[in-house]
């Protein structure tokens, strides 16, 4: 019995997990298609890139809250460095 609910509660928490925002640290690439592939992959549905004190900053907006979001990639490594609700 233990066993089948958290099998049901495994299948049924996945879907948000794959709608969850991206994390700092996480590999998003550094072109931007594969950039976009990934943070919208995340949840974070891309609107624009812009260049922005050395990183390249991601405009999107978080699927599951409806937030406008604001997240900053190293040009370098492809790495988020952070995230944040934009102004």
């Amino acid at each position: 019995m233990k066993l089948q609910l958290l099998s049901v509660l495994a299948l049924v928490t996945t879907p948000m997990a794959a709608l969850a925002m991206p994390a700092v640290g996480d590999m998003i690439g550094t072109d931007p298609e594969t950039a976009k592939a990934a943070l919208e992959t995340a949840g974070c549905m891309v609107d624009e890139f812009e260049a922005e004190d050395g990183k390249i900053e991601a405009k999107c907006k978080d699927s599951a809250t409806g937030k406008d979001m604001e997240v900053y990639i190293d040009p370098a490594s492809g790495k988020v460095t952070e995230i944040k609700e934009e102004d």
